[in-house]
């Protein structure tokens, strides 16, 4: 009578060894791509948050002179759908730390300040600060416009509009003054 001696399997094939691999490659490609996507997006978020840094930081002026801003001396706009927004000039006193102004020339100063420099570190950056009297407090609405065609175009959304066209982008505070 013959005996089989039986054979223990001992490790791994072959086969085994390359679906663990293959596995294994399609996993950090996927970490790879979920990375690629990430720092793409920071560009987006990157504008966003100076957008509405930008916005409470003139909000925040409006509401320190609030004198001018109820006179209207905040109102303003460069706003526009096309193109890049032609800051308004520079006032003839500038108002930082070493100049003494009354709240007008303070407003024409902050207002100048937030559309020729603030804004200008966006994108086609542009703004718009609106004053409604309502009843008896007046509604301040500070608005912030960018293009955000350059970061949605790096996350792979440049079918959303058309070439040559803006991906405008806004962001709307209102307070009551």
């Amino acid at each position: 009578m013959q005996t089989r001696q039986q054979r223990r399997h001992r490790g791994f094939a072959l086969l085994e060894v390359l679906i663990a691999v293959l596995v294994m490659a399609f996993g950090m490609l996927g970490i790879a791509k979920l990375l690629i996507f990430t720092t793409r997006s920071n560009a987006s978020s990157g504008m966003k948050q100076q957008a509405i840094q930008s916005a409470y930081n003139m909000l925040d002026r409006v509401r320190a002179n609030r004198t001018s801003a109820l006179a209207g001396g905040y109102d303003a706009s460069d706003v526009t759908t096309t193109g890049t927004p032609v800051p308004p000039a520079q006032p003839s006193v500038l108002c930082d730390s070493t100049a003494s102004c009354s709240a007008a020339q303070l407003a024409t100063y902050d207002t100048w300040y937030w559309l020729a420099k603030d804004l200008t570190a966006l994108p086609a950056g542009s703004g718009s600060i609106v004053r409604q009297p309502s009843g008896a407090a007046t509604l301040v609405t500070v608005t912030v416009q960018w293009d955000d065609s350059p970061a949605q175009a790096q996350l792979g959304a440049a079918a959303s509009s058309p070439a040559g066209s803006p991906n405008l982008a806004r962001f709307v505070v209102q307070t009551l003054l």
